[in-house]
Formats: C-alpha cells, sequence, structure tokens
C-alpha cells in the first residue's frame, strides 16, 4: 500500500488561502493529503506551533504567506521569512529531513502556483516517507546506539578534552585579583556603586560568585581559571526594576570578555540602562574542566573547557574598567576536534542516526531547568514551557515533551546566545546543549551576518528584512 502523507499547511488568510480559492475555482488538482489552516498572517505562524505540528504527526508542513512586499501587516512576512530558515537548520540538525519543513509565497491571483507547490512538496514528502520524528511510548526508556551509559558518545570526536601544554598554572592571579579588588574598592568608596559582583573563594575551596557591598569587603573578590560563571545573570533581577516600582542602584560587575557580549543583548532588550552598570572586564586565559563544580585538581587545572578551545573573542565588547593579562591560549596544543568541527560531524550523518542520537540525549534530561536558571538571556517571568496553560508542551518528562522544550529553548536563544555555555556546565546529566546553541550560531552568522552582544544591536529574527541577509 502506497504511503500517504499527512501535510499540514498555514495559509495566510489574505493571500495564500484566497489563492488555494483561486486554484478550486480553476478546477487545479491538489492532494487530498492537505489540511489547510487558515492563519492571519504567515507570522502568527510561531516556531512552537510547527514544532507542534510535527510532534502531533504531521509527515511534512508547509507555510505559505504573501510575497515580501505585499504583506497586510506590512512585515509580518519578513518575520517568518527570517524564522522558518533558522527553525529549519534547528529540527534538521536533530533529525528532521529538511524538506519536510518549506516556506513560500503565494498571492491570492496565484491558484496555479499554488496547486504546483502543493503537489510538488506532497510528492517530495511521499518520497521521504513515514516521519520517524514522534516517539511512541515516550515515557519508556529510549535505546540509543549514540550514547553509552557512561555519558561518552560513541561518535568520534564528540565531547572530548585537551590537556594544558604548560607549567605556569596557578590556582590564584595575585596581580589581576589586586587589581579588580583595587578598581571594586574605588567604586564603593566614591559612591558610582552599591554593589560589586565579582569571585570569591568559597567553602571546599570552590569558586563562586560574590557580592560584595563594601569597601572592606572587597578583599574577598579573586580571579583564577574557576572563574567560570557568566556573572551577568545576576543583572536580570539586579537591575530590572521590580513590580513595585523600586529605583535601580546601580551596580558594578566583573565579566570576562566572552561574557561581556551578554550585556550587549541586555542592553538591546531595554533591559536596563547602560548608566546604571560599571562593567569591570579581565582578559581571560581560558576556564579549566570543572570549574564551579569541584575544588582544583591536578587534572582539571591542566584541561581546559570545551568553549575556550574555539574562543576568539580576545577583547571584550563591552566594559568601563579593563584589566589585560597575557592569553594563554597560545600555551596549548589543540588535538580533539573543537565545537566547530562536532557540529560539522553530526551534519554528516544521516537524519536517523542525528535524531537517534538526540533522542538519547534528551532522554536522560531530568526536566530540572537549570539550563535555564543559569542563561543570561532567559529572562521570562513565566518560562512558555513550563506554564500550566501552555499549549505547546505539556509539563512531564516523555522524550517528545523534553525536546520540543530544548528545541524551544534553543530557538528563543537564536541571535541572543553568547555562547557560554553555561547551560551545558550545570546539567546534571551531561546534555551536550551547547552543541545545539553554536549550530544557531553558525546560521545566525551565515544567514544573517550576525554574532550575539558584539553590538548593542537586536537580533535578527524581531528586525524586518534589509535586503543583505544570504536566505536559502
Amino acid at each position: 500500500m502506497d504511503f500517504e502523507p499527512k501535510i499540514i499547511t498555514f495559509l495566510c488568510t489574505w493571500c495564500s488561502y484566497t489563492g488555494a480559492d483561486t486554484a478550486g475555482i480553476a478546477r487545479l488538482k491538489t492532494p487530498a493529503n492537505v489540511r489547510a489552516i487558515r492563519v492571519p498572517c504567515s507570522g502568527r505562524v510561531a516556531p512552537e506551533i510547527i514544532m507542534r505540528t510535527f510532534d502531533q504527526g504531521a509527515d511534512g508542513v508547509l507555510v505559505l504567506g504573501c510575497h515580501i512586499g505585499e504583506c497586510h501587516y506590512d512585515s509580518g512576512n519578513h518575520r517568518t521569512a527570517k524564522r522558518i530558515p533558522i527553525l529549519r537548520s534547528l529540527m534538521t540538525f536533530t533529525g528532521l529531513e529538511a524538506e519536510r519543513l518549506r516556506l513560500d509565497w503565494v498571492s491570492a491571483s496565484e491558484g496555479e502556483r499554488f496547486s504546483r507547490i502543493v503537489n510538488e512538496f506532497t510528492d517530495t514528502v511521499k518520497q521521504l516517507g513515514p516521519i520517524r520524528w514522534r516517539v511512541e511510548n515516550s515515557y519508556q526508556p529510549y535505546t540509543s546506539q549514540a550514547y553509552t551509559a557512561g555519558n561518552t558518545p560513541i561518535i568520534p570526536g564528540l565531547l572530548t578534552k585537551t590537556t594544558r601544554m604548560t607549567d605556569q598554572i596557578s590556582e590564584l592571579n595575585p596581580q589581576i585579583t589586586a587589581n579588580i579588588q583595587s578598581a571594586a574598592r574605588e567604586l564603593l568608596d566614591s559612591g558610582q556603586v552599591t554593589c560589586i559582583i565579582g569571585y570569591e573563594i568559597g567553602t571546599h575551596g570552590r569558586t563562586r560568585p560574590a557580592f560584595v557591598h563594601s569597601p572592606e569587603e572587597t578583599e574577598r573578590l579573586v580571579w583564577n581559571q574557576d572563574c567560570t560563571h557568566n556573572l551577568t545573570t545576576y543583572l536580570n533581577d539586579k537591575l530590572t526594576t521590580g513590580s513595585n516600582g523600586g529605583t535601580r542602584q546601580p551596580i558594578g560587575i566583573v565579566v570576562k570578555p566572552c561574557d561581556s557580549r551578554s550585556i550587549n543583548v541586555h542592553l538591546a532588550e531595554n533591559r536596563y540602562n547602560r548608566d546604571d552598570l560599571h562593567v569591570i572586564a579581565v582578559s581571560c586565559n581560558g576556564i579549566r574542566q570543572g570549574a564551579g563544580t569541584t575544588a582544583p585538581t591536578l587534572s582539571t587545572l591542566t584541561t581546559y573547557q570545551e568553549r575556550c578551545l574555539s574562543c576568539s573573542q580576545s577583547e571584550p565588547a563591552v566594559y568601563d574598567t579593563y584589566i589585560e593579562q597575557p592569553r594563554g591560549i597560545d600555551n596549548i596544543t589543540i588535538e580533539p576536534k573543537g565545537v566547530d568541527s562536532q557540529t560539522a560531524q553530526l551534519d554528516s550523518l544521516s537524519p536517523q542516526e542525528r535524531m537517534d542520537f538526540w533522542l538519547g540525549q534528551f532522554d536522560r534530561c531530568i526536566r530540572c531547568y537549570a539550563c535555564r536558571q543559569v542563561c543570561p538571556s532567559c529572562d521570562c517571568p513565566t518560562c512558555l514551557y513550563e506554564r500550566d496553560d501552555s499549549l505547546w508542551v505539556g509539563l512531564g518528562i516523555g522524550i517528545n515533551e523534553k525536546r520540543t522544550f530544548h528545541l524551544g529553548r534553543a530557538f528563543h536563544l537564536a541571535g541572543r546566545c553568547v555562547e557560554c555555555n553555561e547551560c551545558e556546565r550545570v546539567c546534571p546529566v551531561g546534555i551536550p546543549i551547547s552543541l545545539i546553541n553554536r549550530k544557531l550560531a553558525q546560521e545566525m552568522e551565515n544567514i544573517f551576518d550576525h554574532s550575539a552582544g558584539e553590538h548593542p544591536h537586536p537580533p535578527p529574527l524581531v528586525t524586518i528584512l534589509g535586503g543583505q541577509e544570504h536566505l536559502p
């Protein structure tokens, strides 16, 4: 028996839906596989709706809107033209065939074009066969060949470490620490800030975030290779005005060059004013593996985090005080493949292999939301994926629900993620979330020439087309 796919088509009410009527009036043939959903504008077809459509069993999703420049809402289709290619890349990277999601334009008079597009898309999906996206009995343990129980993927080259080839490693950097303490003391003495967010040595020798409110307390501040936390996460609470309308108190913050990009993301989203913040940026020699979770040991002190291997952020994106030190990345020998090579390797796998790998990873998620809580860009008061009345995903722990959470969160960070990799560091089960974020960062660079946080500009997904995009 021939396979008959389920095709869900979202049609703009002003153009493509009328184009479908035109095709019917002209008695042009369209497949019976198509289920049409009429929407006010293609811009209303949120990525969450498309992901849920696949979750509910659709074999293909077709989004049709007005031609660019003809939108009845001026720029609704601009948003669609930008969002769908990024969503397509995201879902393809995690195991969906790229041909199952298509965006096109049909005007009210183009009945023949509508018929041709629908027939072509249906034939394409038929050739692909039944979709293997939704997992039946998703609450049962998922058997995957892509990873072992010891959390070491079998796929060669993924999630490996690099040893630092130098003996010049110190638990503390006295000179940098002294400079940070001096700058913080001066700011607090002068009254320029009321608090300094930095790092201190806590119990059991671990480096942790510190909140210093007086000049005498600045002696707690330190700088070392355990300063992994992206402290800009705390700015959401410290600098944003609460519901009681309280005034903002100026504060200072210690950041690494890579973390400083988060401040530009915040400024672009108008979370706080630049004048409310004094940024003390410190150049970085790389952060060791295990920082923030274990006390330093000889083995961890000689190992860099994965993000440091591909980091090119030598200068802070924004700062008021800059404390510079020689960059130590030149002292290491990079033997395993970096993050870019890992994403390329996953791209080279078949859709089924990619899906098998990611389902195996997502199956281990316990929905603890640590990745969301530590992220400096996740600041919604109530997460879309945790609302009691959410239409997008339930609160259960089935694989389908967990995948929707991770992919939805990744899309929300597209153009906003600064790749600090804190989400992956705090994950208690070691899901390689950074690979998804890095993949979307690559797509944003390739399509929009945009790198999150380099400048205080809004991400491309919330702006209109400018003509410089490299849309597929």
